[in-house]
């Protein structure tokens, strides 16, 4: 069948009621402000409205809105009934969408159609997208009967820190909550955002919902990173539903109100946090009339509460109006309601099954019953239970069973995992549909279509209650481990199938299912779990947690299942354990270091794979042990050994004919020739894997492969680069790199800012893009709980600070104490790092450094060290001192030139001839001035480097005599005729 788009005008505003819609913009305004409305509601909308008047019908609303076909009849209701919720259908008796009973749609409120683009009068034009409302949700009702409590809090927030918002379940605390932000946007600079804490389980994840929120990831020091955040942000957070994790959002709040004074916290629980300066306020029930006999339709309409009740009551049935004979028994039953938000809302949807007075009997039967049966004190939370016990009573069968099924979900749900959970002989496809759509038309499940793909959520009170069914059915395990097995599933289907997904392309289809994840692992490991199933969630889940940076919280997970395999508590296959081994020994480097029992995994893990191995089984778990090992070797300076690791890895790949993990042990390789400073292969190798046809950026079953091949092999080939004398490519290349980066895992920027970004910038000696890089490390290391990261942006900041040439502090004590910190500091981060940061100056270098340069264990970087070493001695500006420091230079110059490396060598020959200038030792002195204008004619980049800018300098000192200048000229010239040769 196909569809009629809108018309040709559709570029022009069209207005109904407070609303304009901008069909061509994609864009629903209520008195000038944006709507958050979906996709698909939003083109059903204007298939309606272009066609006000006329009944379009179900199928045709369906081939335009969904024209790639995946939706039926249900799912359009469902969309209907979000689209008059936002609307406020019904509300005040205006009336927008009509039904028609067996055809289809109307569009039944009046129009108004600008004539031309911008014209004068009722169409505001689209404002500028607010980027601050992109952290609220979307309210999925609007609010009636409590604007004036909204203003007078919403007035009064600003002036006090904390306010809670306490009532029991069901009284609309959230939507209060979710007004107030929206209201006290414009009051925040740094903006609101909302934290859904119904959806946490775990008291000990608190600190971690807020952390999501803000953008950041939680460590294991995350409450002190999130102080320092908002220290100095001007900010409101609303922290909703709270009641059963309380203990630890007192602790949370208390904290932000003593560290971040900017700060404001808008609580909603169902009892008070109990905080000092907490401003409690208790939710009221919505107004009522006083019960009697007479009263008008009109009359009572002017209370909230009934007119909740016509609203959703004309959600349920289109054709509903309340006559003045009705009055009084909405009344009455409202109060029987005890003026609660959500027993209105579900009451009021069953009007068109049982009509108003034999509504009011049932519920009045239903409540006596539970008065009389009931030990649940708070009249309020009785009335609640009794209705939602009602309504599940009332529901069919196949509804029933859908509504305590959808439970086993913590958060929020799409469709798609709905049918997935859900489906089995029972149940099937359509009848997850259809009974969802239902429960949203009886406000038993909440839909959110203010994006992209639609998703659902049981309000917490409901969730409970049908918990509680499903686990009185006995269905529970069955469900919980249907839950994990479809997280599994797919968590290794979108790994497996598509590897390339950026890091924002996994947030946006897995950011919101985390939580749901957690309770799959939580419940598989627990002793009423399957130990197999959550070891293979865990697995699976990995991706989600690195591109998520939550690499603290599955590094426990996995430990967790370990131990569970450990103690014989839950026998897992080899294989398995196995696996899980390599990826402990991972996430404990990534998250705690070398020193930590990342390299004791991995040696087991690497057994254990050559048991297999010897078995015949080929689970690629060697490699990726080796690969493990060696990354260790290498972090601690034993490049070496690095090297052997790679070349075993090769070994076992070539004789596996693997090749993905040949192309993972050339990756390996490449890193540990950079170090060893074999620099030419190095880069070749590296160019080699970056460049490779595989459409895969990492191997997908590899545990260690953490990173982007692209973005690693990009460092190694920008500092070989700087290294070899190509001062603006190993720039440009590294521009390169950071972009890859910021679409991989936060790992991969981090690694591309501290490893090729700031050292070759702090190289060329450009200050302005060091002080950059390292701010957006200080930034991203923060954000994501990047802890191991911190220790690299303070040495950063010391280069800025104290790098040489900087004027030393006037108190020679202070100065003496900063430097011996800055020498610990280093000397405690190991070999590799210390060989690094000798790099960076005289002020960096450690007898660590010296020892290993002296060694020959440095490698890439050993003739720098050995120069920089010489610098730095004592006895440097003496004469046995500069005759000892001539000698060093040499042999720096001698290590340099014999690795290619043309910027170590140049700095190797600027020293020489400094010191052969103050030495004043003639012949010798203008030979080394040859040599360093030899080596300055012959590299091929970076004139504009401090490191050819300084070695110029020195040059000037010889220009004082014609003999000099005269020498110099003819070996540049020699040099530059060789060159071009």
């Amino acid at each position: 069948m196909t569809s009629r788009a809108p018309a040709a005008r559709a570029d022009l505003p069209v207005a109904f009621g407070s609303f304009t819609l901008h069909i061509a913009q994609r864009l629903l305004l209520e008195s000038g402000r944006p709507v958050r409305l979906g996709a698909r509601a939003r083109s059903i909308l204007a298939a309606l409205v272009e066609r006000a008047g006329e009944v379009v019908g179900k199928a045709e609303l369906i081939a335009y809105a969904w024209p790639d076909g995946d939706a039926e009849e249900a799912t359009l209701r469902v969309h209907m009934g979000a689209l008059r919720k936002v609307l406020g259908d019904g509300q005040g008796g205006t009336r927008y969408i009509a039904s028609v009973a067996g055809r289809g749609y109307c569009f039944v409120a009046p129009v108004a159609r600008a004539t031309t683009q911008g014209a004068p009068g009722t169409f505001p034009a689209a404002p500028a997208h607010d980027a601050h409302d992109a952290y609220l949700p979307a309210r999925v009702t609007r609010v009636i009967g409590r604007e004036t409590l909204i203003a007078a809090l919403a007035q009064s927030l600003p002036q006090r820190r904390l306010l809670t918002l306490c009532g029991a379940g069901g009284m609309g605390k959230t939507t209060i909550a979710l007004a107030m932000a929206e209201r006290l946007l414009p009051a925040y600079a740094d903006g609101v955002r909302f934290v859904d804490l119904g959806r946490v389980a775990d008291p000990g994840l608190v600190d971690a919902a807020l952390a999501a929120t803000l953008g950041m990831t939680a460590g294991p020091t995350a409450r002190a990173a999130l102080v320092d955040a908002l220290r100095h942000r001007r900010m409101l957070i609303v922290l909703d539903s709270c009641e059963h994790v309380i203990d630890a959002v007192a602790l949370l709040v208390l904290a932000l109100l003593q560290g971040a004074p900017d700060v404001h916290l808008l609580v909603t629980s169902r009892e008070p946090l109990q905080c000092e300066g907490e401003w409690v306020q208790r939710v009221p029930p919505l107004a009522l009339p006083s019960p009697r006999n007479e009263i008008s339709a009109a009359e009572a309409m002017h209370y909230p509460a009934v007119q909740l009740f016509v609203e959703r009551a004309i959600h349920s049935a289109d054709t509903f109006q309340l006559p003045d004979a009705d009055a009084p028994g909405v009344v009455m039953l409202c109060a029987s309601l005890d003026g609660m938000p959500l027993a209105i809302e579900l009451a009021a949807a069953h009007v068109e099954t049982f009509g108003v007075a034999h509504l009011r009997r049932l519920l009045d039967d239903r409540f006596q019953m539970s008065a009389d049966n009931s030990d649940i004190v708070q009249p309020r939370h009785r009335t609640l239970r009794a209705l939602l016990d009602w309504s599940y009573d009332v529901l069919p069968p196949t509804e029933r069973v859908v509504l305590t099924r959808l439970a086993v979900f913590t958060g929020e749900f799409t469709l798609g995992w709905a049918r997935a959970v859900l489906v089995d002989a029972e149940i099937s496809r359509g009848d997850v549909e259809t009974g969802i759509a239902a429960m949203v038309a009886k406000s038993l499940v909440s839909v959110d279509a203010s994006e992209g793909v639609v998703r659902y959520r049981l309000l917490a009170t409901t969730r409970a209650y049908a918990l509680e069914r499903l686990a009185r059915g006995g269905a529970l395990r069955d469900l919980q481990a249907r839950h994990a097995l479809h997280w599994r599933d797919a968590l290794r289907a979108t790994w497996t199938d598509e590897p390339a997904l950026t890091q924002a392309e996994w947030a946006a289809r897995y950011g919101n299912a985390i939580d749901d994840v957690r309770a799959a692992i939580g419940w598989a490991l627990s002793p009423d779990g399957d130990a197999a199933l959550g070891a293979t969630l865990i697995i699976a889940a990995l991706p989600l947690g690195y591109f998520l940076s939550r690499l603290d919280e599955f590094c426990g997970y996995t430990a967790r299942a370990l131990a569970l395999a450990d103690e014989g508590a839950a026998p897992l296959d080899p294989t398995l354990t196995t696996r899980l081994r390599v990826a402990l020994g991972t996430l404990i480097y990534h998250t705690r270091g070398v020193a930590a029992g990342a390299e004791d995994a991995y040696q087991r893990a690497l057994r254990d794979a050559a048991a297999l191995a010897q078995s015949g089984a080929q689970s690629g778990a060697q490699q990726q042990a080796l690969a493990g090992i060696g990354m260790i070797a290498l972090a601690s300076g034993d490049y070496a050994a690095g090297r052997h690791h790679a070349e075993t890895m090769c070994a076992l790949a070539d004789q596996d004919g693997d090749a993905m993990a040949r192309l993972w042990a050339e990756h390996t390789l490449a890193l540990a020739h950079h170090y060893l400073g074999d620099h030419g292969t190095a880069r070749h190798l590296a160019r080699h894997v970056r460049t490779h046809p595989s459409p895969l950026v990492r191997p997908v079953d590899n545990l260690t492969a953490l990173v982007d091949r692209r973005v690693c092999m990009r460092i190694v080939e920008a500092r070989t680069l700087w290294i070899e004398g190509y001062a603006d490519s190993a720039a440009s290349l590294v521009a390169q790199c950071v972009e890859d980066a910021l679409t991989d895992m936060p790992l991969a920027l981090a690694q591309a800012l501290a490893f090729a970004a700031c050292p070759i910038a702090l190289w060329r000696g450009d200050e302005t893009a060091l002080a950059d890089y390292a701010n957006r490390l200080r930034e991203h290391s923060l954000r994501h709980a990047l802890v191991a990261w911190h220790g690299w942006v303070e040495m950063l900041d010391a280069a800025l600070a104290l790098r040489d040439g900087t004027p030393a502090p006037t108190n020679a004590d202070a100065d003496a104490d900063a430097h011996r910190h800055l020498q610990a500091r280093i000397t405690h981060t190991g070999g590799k790092q210390a060989d690094l940061y000798a790099t960076f100056g005289a002020r960096f270098v450690t007898p660590l450094a010296i020892t290993r340069a002296v060694a020959g264990k440095s490698g890439w970087c050993m003739a720098e060290v050995r120069r920089v070493a010489a610098e730095a001695h004592p006895h440097r500006h003496t004469q046995a001192g500069r005759l000892a420091a001539a000698a060093a230079f040499e042999q720096a110059l001698d290590v340099a030139r014999a690795q290619g490396a043309r910027a170590w060598a140049l700095r190797a020959a600027t020293s020489l001839a400094r010191v052969r200038h103050e030495l004043d030792q003639g012949g010798d002195s203008v030979r080394a001035a040859d040599l360093l204008s030899s080596i300055c004619a012959r590299m091929p980049e970076g004139r504009g480097t401090r490191d050819y800018r300084d070695a110029q300098a020195v040059l000037a000192y010889y220009t004082s005599t014609p003999a000099s200048t005269q020498a110099i000229s003819a070996a540049n010239d020699a040099a530059t005729t060789q060159a071009r040769g």
